[in-house]
């Protein structure tokens, strides 16, 4: 059953956005479910080497999840998103907040867009920050390269499930 979204309207701006586009060879409902079980997301969210911690996972519409990014340095990254969006299987929104404990200032709406055909499910991944600045501060944070490890980590996790 899809809900309703109560997320706030935003423009698309290409100097404030990043996009990530990837095809899974799994049916768009694993792919989802990667996404909103704690016990899949846990296992890729984040850059190579990264591992998470959720602390709490509410999949509705304003429910909080809670998380902990673990960097291979020992550094934490605590995280907390507010779910704006929740089409299943099809579209996943959420605000996110994250960084440093000391630091938390990489801010964006994320927004997922889920495309089955054929058994495979096409990913479009789109962070949405709140300026061209803040989008710039993320790429020197290395939010691409972040970005594209965590997606190829939830591929190695979606060929796991589906062998």
């Amino acid at each position: 059953m899809a809900e309703k979204s109560i997320s706030v309207a935003a423009k698309t701006n290409a100097a404030n956005e990043l996009v990530f586009t990837r095809t899974y060879d799994a049916p768009c409902a694993l792919v989802f479910a990667a996404w909103t079980d704690p016990q899949h997301i846990g296992r890729w969210w984040g850059p190579e080497g990264f591992t998470t911690t959720t602390h709490a996972m509410e999949v509705k519409l304003g429910g909080v999840w809670d998380y902990v990014m673990h960097g291979p340095d020992g550094t934490d990254y605590p995280g907390r998103s507010v779910y704006t969006e929740i089409e299943k299987p099809e579209r996943l929104a959420f605000s996110n907040v994250g960084g440093k404990a000391d630091d938390p200032h990489l801010t964006c709406e994320m927004s997922i867009l889920f495309e089955e055909a054929q058994g495979k499910t096409k990913l479009t991944l789109r962070m949405l920050f709140p300026s061209a600045e803040a989008a710039e501060h993320a790429r020197e944070l290395g939010a691409e390269v972040g970005g594209t490890e965590s997606l190829e980590r939830l591929a190695k996790v979606l060929r796991e499930a589906t062998d």
